[in-house]
């Protein structure tokens, strides 16, 4: 209990405005796990509260997500599977995510094809990552009509304090589809029950 009410300090800490005005956007993340499926909440300081439920299904990891921004309700389905590459630290993987809703009209749903790469090491009980990824985009009025969308560099770390609570810290950075222009940088602390 010592260890959470630690973990609810520095969260807050880190979401002051001190803080904050280094990002362009910050969030706060809580999550439950259980064997089967998780669900969570983000609370961005942009104030669209995202609300999340997940699990496998035929061997991805897939997860329903709902956005609500005022009276604005937006939706997202994601799936996404990652596999490690050998016995190095190196990973990669890809996820599909299809967003709708009230931002959004018949034509403008979108489709994301997202690959990505990274490093994970663990040390201890903290284990640092980095991560780079891509994005391809089509819309619903031409679903199969993908273009070159945009694309991100994350780094962070996970630290479990016990076997059922652990928490993650998190940067990223949005870029443009060469890599090149520095885009919104997202801060996010989360913490993650398992139960």
């Amino acid at each position: 209990m010592k260890k959470i009410i630690t973990t609810v300090a520095l969260a807050t800490m880190l979401s002051t405005a001190a803080v904050a005005d280094d990002f362009d956007n910050t969030a706060m993340k809580l999550t439950a796990v259980t064997d089967n499926y998780s669900i969570s909440i983000k609370s961005p300081k942009t104030g669209a509260t995202e609300f999340a439920i997940g699990g496998e299904i035929a061997s991805l990891d897939t997860t329903a997500k709902w956005k609500r921004n005022g009276d604005v309700d937006n939706y997202a389905i994601k799936a996404d599977k990652s596999t490690g590459v050998g016995t190095t630290p190196l990973y990669a993987g890809a996820s599909a995510e299809f967003s709708f809703g009230d931002s959004f009209t018949s034509d403008t749903r979108t489709l994301d094809l997202s690959p990505y790469v990274g490093v994970s090491h663990a040390i201890g009980a903290l284990t640092p990552y980095a991560e780079l990824g891509y994005a391809w985009q089509s819309t619903q009025k031409d679903i199969i009509d993908f273009d070159r969308d945009s694309s991100y560099i994350e780094v962070g770390a996970s630290y479990a304090m016990s076997e059922t609570a652990s928490w993650k810290l998190s940067v990223v950075e949005a870029r443009d589809a060469d890599f090149d222009n520095a885009g919104d940088m997202q801060a996010e602390i989360g913490l993650t029950i398992k139960f």
